[in-house]
């Protein structure tokens, strides 16, 4: 059964398995039906937060609910490449210029420009990978415990070493 059948029946921290992406579709269902279930962070680690998955109207709804409605919870988002979002009008960056306090987005820093990942985590368990840039083919777990543990421990070293990105932000002329 796909994760576009099985969606809705999926819990986070709860439901366990590892569910294999193919496509578009799936990568929307996935990461819209783990986004929605955040009560602590999202953390999206991309190459050039692409638009395909995170330009979304249904993605950018369930951000704006977590960035306005969940108090305790924040979106924060480390990208290597902003060039991509910047010249197209990504409306993630913009949804970001809204709601600052909630929805973080930095510069991957160069020690770690040789990085390829491309994944999404949720309350540090939930974690929904892509396997190249440019490919939609990835797996997702809703319960991915150790894999997501370890993977947030990696991403908030380099968070704590990045910079806020400066390609994305507004200037006022």
């Amino acid at each position: 059964m796909s994760i576009q059948n099985l969606g809705p029946l999926l819990v986070l921290g709860e439901s366990t398995g590892s569910i294999t992406l193919d496509g578009k579709e799936d990568f929307h269902a996935a990461l819209f039906n783990l986004a929605r279930q955040a009560n602590h962070s999202v953390k999206i680690f991309s190459q050039e937060l692409d638009s395909e998955i995170y330009d979304e109207a249904e993605f950018l709804k369930i951000a704006s609910d977590i960035g306005r409605n969940r108090k305790h919870c924040e979106i924060q988002i480390l990208i290597k490449d902003a060039d991509k979002a910047t010249k197209t009008g990504h409306r993630l960056v913009e949804l970001h210029r809204r709601l600052p306090t909630s929805i973080h987005i930095r510069q991957l820093p160069r020690d770690y420009h040789e990085e390829t990942d491309e994944f999404m985590l949720v309350d540090d368990m939930g974690l929904a990978k892509r396997y190249s840039i440019g490919y939609m083919q990835g797996t997702c777990e809703f319960k991915a415990i150790p894999e997501a543990q370890k993977k947030a421990r990696h991403f908030d070293s380099i968070w704590q070493r990045s910079e806020p990105c400066q390609d994305l932000r507004r200037l006022n002329i």
